[in-house]
Parts: C-alpha cells; structure tokens; sequence
C-alpha cells in the first residue's frame, strides 16, 4: 500500500503544489516557491551521483509525500549542527492535505528507513531525523516509527530535537 519511487523531473509540478500548500509554512517551506525555484533545487538532485536521495511516497499508487536521504558526513556543517558525522539523516513531509492525520507519517518513515535507506547505504546502520520542538505531530509520528530521543540542538536557530533509530543489521 506504501511504495517509493524516486523524484523525477515531471513530479516537479506536483513538489511545488505541495511546498505552496499552507501546512508547509509553519515547518518546512516558509516562503511561497516558483516551479523555477523547485526546478533549480531539485534538478542537481536527479542525478544518481548526488548525495542526496529523494524519493516521492505513494499510497496505493497515488503520491502524497516526498523523502530524502543523505549521509550526514557528505554535509559537514549540517552535521556539525548536529552533533554528529555518521549516520544517514532523513527529511520528509507529507504535501498532500488529504492524506494528513492518517498515520501515514509513521507508516512512510518506517517503511523507507527499514526498507530504502538500507539499499542506499547498507552499511549506516543509525538514522536520524531532527524536528523543530514545536512540531509536535512531526515528534510524535518519528517516536511511532520507533526513533528515539537523542538529543536537543539548534537547527537554523530554532530549537529541534534530533531523533534516532538504530536499523538491524
């Protein structure tokens, strides 16, 4: 029922949707964004030989969300804000209204750290995921997947929580 794929140019459109929609203002876009913008941000990402990895979520093959991956030590000083240097960090958000509040936060999270970060780099066994305190329901739905506190930082000047999840081997 929950499946990725990865981002493609023509999910361009619908990644500007998403990223204009109102929820996003509070945590992860916080300025409206142009398909130029997203075009630009995104393109150098297609590449397979980028560090980052991104990936559109479906639910009964329609999409409704994006996540991406990374090794932390390929982006020093975000790991250095971080407290860490090895693991695989994941960002995701859910774009698409209608499938908010039901559960598939948890499900997508888990599903692509037990089942496409190990594909990526099966030899980062830790995950880490960092939310702004005050997104609660972004906390919550982490700590369901099974990440676990880990510790308090600053990310952007704003109080977070980085959170972990340790993959079996």
């Amino acid at each position: 029922m929950i499946d990725f794929r990865s981002l493609t140019e023509a999910d361009f459109p619908l990644l500007c949707e998403w990223l204009n929609n109102p929820h996003m203002r509070a945590h992860y876009q916080k300025t409206p964004i142009t398909i130029e913008e997203v075009q630009r941000k995104y393109s150098e990402r297609l590449n397979p030989r980028h560090p980052t990895h991104c990936h559109i979520v479906c639910y009964n093959g329609e999409p409704f969300g994006k996540l991406q991956c990374y090794l932390l030590r390929d982006y020093p000083e975000f790991a250095s804000e971080m407290g860490e240097h090895d693991g695989v960090a994941v960002d995701l958000f859910i774009g698409d209204v209608q499938f908010l509040g039901r559960g598939l936060g948890k499900a997508m999270l888990r599903s692509y750290v037990l089942n496409v970060v190990p594909s990526l780099f099966p030899d980062d066994c830790k995950c880490f995921i960092c939310h702004a305190k005050e997104n609660k329901i972004a906390i919550r739905s982490s700590l369901s997947a099974g990440f676990l506190p880990y510790r308090d930082v600053i990310e952007g000047g704003v109080e977070s929580l980085l959170l972990s999840f340790d993959r079996p081997n």
